[in-house]
């Protein structure tokens, strides 16, 4: 069984939270989504500790980092992630992000582009614009919303149930911690804008890093959005679009080997050609 060493840092006023496997190999930050935490990505550290330091901060407002306060903006939880690299003194970090972690690893990229040295993003939120004259849909914001704070109404047990009877196909190593991630949880991020504004459009054209994009056939990421970010990926920099089928937005959790599969072969694609 995988043990991890459990840590704190400060960037700046806010107190992180994060688990580590290993110092002596190369190192890989998993970034959760919105309401999950760093132990949601306990299966896939088993596995990616036998080649990489694996570290999986607790993102501010989640877990056993600090909750969120008036100075929280959309790019906080990138300068948190640059402040854990920096703190930890880690070199050239591949960065495995889903939905709201994506999210944090493109921000990450753009910002400090000298800190990846690959990003991996798991069905990030990018989504075409809607026509000119239509407002963005907000009923999955809403309707997630509602759902959240039904589950924290519940006991731990109840809660994985309730994932047993929505996800029936999820490997059971991944209900415990989605359970008591969404117990550790600050409801308050729906309440502010914790993704950034900026489109996708924009943001691929500034990342310069290698990125891989991986998007379920019934997920956030549609095939058009994966087309057109791989038409304005304006980097030397390899870019890679992998439909993984059979998969929503959960993608790991929906196609783990598959997930696995792209994700590792990528990593060691790049390892190999930076040699």
């Amino acid at each position: 069984m995988l043990r991890f060493y459990e840590g704190d840092f400060a960037a700046g006023s806010v107190n992180i939270h994060y688990y580590r496997t290993n110092r002596v190999k190369p190192p890989c930050i998993l970034l959760h989504g919105a309401f999950d935490n760093g132990l949601c990505w306990t299966r896939t550290s088993a596995l990616l500790a036998r080649d990489y330091d694996v570290i999986l901060p607790d993102a501010q407002g989640h877990g056993r980092s600090d909750r969120l306060d008036d100075r929280f903006t959309s790019e906080s939880h990138a300068d948190q992630v640059a402040a854990l690299i920096y703190g930890l003194d880690l070199k050239k970090p591949a960065i495995i992000g889903h939905s709201m972690g994506a999210a944090t690893a493109v921000n990450l990229a753009v910002k400090y582009p000298q800190l990846p040295a690959a990003i991996v993003l798991e069905d990030p939120p990018w989504m075409d614009p809607p026509p000119p004259g239509e407002k963005p849909a907000t009923g999955p914001q809403v309707d997630f919303r509602s759902f959240l704070t039904g589950l924290r109404q519940m006991t731990l047990e109840q809660i994985i149930a309730r994932s047993r009877e929505l996800d029936p196909a999820w490997s059971e190593e991944e209900r415990l911690p989605w359970a008591q991630a969404k117990q550790q949880c600050d409801p308050s991020l729906f309440a502010r804008p914790f993704i950034s504004l900026r489109s996708y459009t924009e943001l691929v054209s500034l990342i310069q890093c290698p990125a891989l994009l991986l998007y379920g056939d019934a997920g956030i990421v549609t095939p058009a959005v994966a087309e057109n970010a791989a038409r304005l990926w304006c980097s030397n920099a390899p870019f890679r679009a992998v439909l993984v089928k059979n998969a929503a937005h959960n993608i790991r959790r929906e196609n783990f080997p598959d997930f696995f599969t792209a994700v590792t072969s990528f990593l060691n694609e790049i390892s190999t050609s930076s040699r």
